[in-house]
């Protein structure tokens, strides 16, 4: 069974998702991000994030702060990495959009962890193995 909390609605309505924007200039808006538990049972958790693909036909990545000592909220990036000349994607076959995981085992902060993207912050709250 597949345990998913979806923030859609609130990002619309952009009342639980922080105005600051990411400073990068690589960064890249988000418009669904969501934590699954993993297919198998024990396996934990996954962020899901989605969203309109770079204009310029980048490859997105998640990209989460590997600081030193564990924070509240382990940040993750929403980045995006020219692509390769010889990718075999040509420009005009790229996506319109882009899905992206990443398991959070051994990644998120004391709290939870909070999801950076051109377009705000959203922050997960991961208390005692369940999420809100």
């Amino acid at each position: 069974m597949e345990l998913a909390v979806s923030i859609d609605k609130e990002m619309k309505t952009g009342f639980p998702l922080a105005q600051e924007e990411s400073g990068r200039v690589n960064a890249v808006a988000f418009d669904r991000a969501e934590l699954r538990a993993a297919p198998t049972f024990g396996q934990g958790l996954y962020l899901v994030v989605s969203g309109p693909s770079p204009e310029n036909g980048a490859h997105v990545r998640l990209l989460p702060s590997l600081d030193a000592g564990l924070p509240e909220y382990r940040q993750i990036e929403i980045v995006s990495e020219e692509r390769a000349t010889n990718d075999g994607l040509p420009q005009e076959h790229a996506p319109a959009r882009y899905e992206k995981s990443m398991p959070l085992s051994g990644l998120s902060g004391s709290k939870g962890i909070e999801l950076i993207g051109l377009n705000g912050r959203k922050k997960f709250s991961l208390a005692d193995g369940a999420f809100r």
